[in-house]
């Protein structure tokens, strides 16, 4: 069971924020805010390369925006997958991040076939040429025996060509092979969902079915979007007490902040040891079922670029 913490006005709500995606309270775990502080951590600590247009002082204002918006697309990751599991408990099983080898033939039958046609298909995965995709969630549903593969952008700009179409045809290619991999490793799946969370609708990627943050609730049952918008508001409330001492220094008023102060707010408050305690879900079902991490465990282990370094208090 998660260990959770209350997100109040005064630790990343913006107060007087009243909307379907930014609840006045919500609660989460604890690994969550602490993905959220390691982010900010590292953009924050940064010395980045001035701009000779902006000058240096603009130049560390703009630098940890545009870095923070591409760690925001993987916390949005990490918090849809922990909504799974607060919303329903034993129902879902979650794997991040996990790599498939998708065969030439999945590749041909995706590109040739409407999607209709491909429906209740599962494709081998002994084939060794081919390509890797990686799936950013995978969620198996004990209660309707379903396999969801899904892909999340976060969808604040346009991504086309040919990446757009590559991210559509790996996540269908990708269920095709999973739903094999899974029912030979005894994980009885009925069926395969492809779904692609484009979470502000503007990636471009035309992905069937896809749902954005205002109808994933509806799609999947259960209440993410609040979840997702209560990780974000506590990331930008966390954003904005950071990048005030650099937005003085950049305006000139350097006599209100002192360096000690700008450093103290780059880095996330200390936290009791007594609130890191073990948030590791553990089914009490005796089954001979695998779960879906034995499953995937013999699938290609993904890279760790996408990984976020862990920062240590002192």
């Amino acid at each position: 069971m998660h260990n959770q913490n209350p997100v109040s006005t005064t630790s990343g709500m913006h107060s007087g924020c009243k909307s379907a995606y930014a609840p006045e309270t919500a609660n989460l775990p604890i690994e969550l805010r602490e993905a959220v502080d390691t982010a900010l951590q590292e953009c924050f600590d940064k010395i980045y390369c001035s701009d000779e247009l902006l000058g240096n002082k603009l130049t560390q204002v703009k630098g940890p925006l545009d870095s923070l918006s591409k760690r925001h697309g993987i916390l949005l990751e990490e918090a849809i997958a922990h909504a799974f599991v607060a919303a329903a408990g034993d129902r879902f099983e979650v794997q991040k991040q996990v790599e498939v080898k998708v065969s030439r033939e999945a590749m041909s039958l995706v590109e040739s076939n409407q999607l209709e046609k491909l429906e209740g298909l599962n494709l081998p995965v002994d084939n060794t040429q081919g390509k890797k995709a990686r799936i950013d969630i995978v969620v198996f549903d004990h209660e309707t025996a379903d396999l969801h593969v899904i892909s999340v952008k976060r969808g604040g700009g346009a991504q086309g060509g040919s990446d757009a179409r590559n991210a559509r045809k790996d996540l269908t290619a990708a269920g095709l092979m999973l739903k094999n991999h899974t029912l030979r490793k005894g994980l009885p799946v009925l069926a395969v969902r492809q779904v692609l969370i484009d979470w502000y609708g503007r990636s471009g990627i035309v992905g069937r079915p896809t749902v954005t943050r205002t109808t994933v609730d509806e799609y999947f049952g259960i209440p993410i979007s609040g979840f997702v918008a209560a990780m974000s508001a506590y990331m930008s409330s966390s954003i904005a007490q950071r990048m005030m001492p650099r937005l003085m220094t950049a305006i000139g008023r350097t006599g209100q902040t002192t360096d000690r102060q700008m450093e103290n707010a780059s880095r996330p408050p200390l936290r009791d040891k007594d609130d890191a305690g073990d948030n590791a879900h553990v089914s009490t079902k005796s089954s001979v079922r695998p779960s879906l991490a034995e499953c995937l465990s013999d699938l290609p282990p993904r890279r760790q670029g996408r990984q976020m370094r862990r920062v240590c208090s002192s």
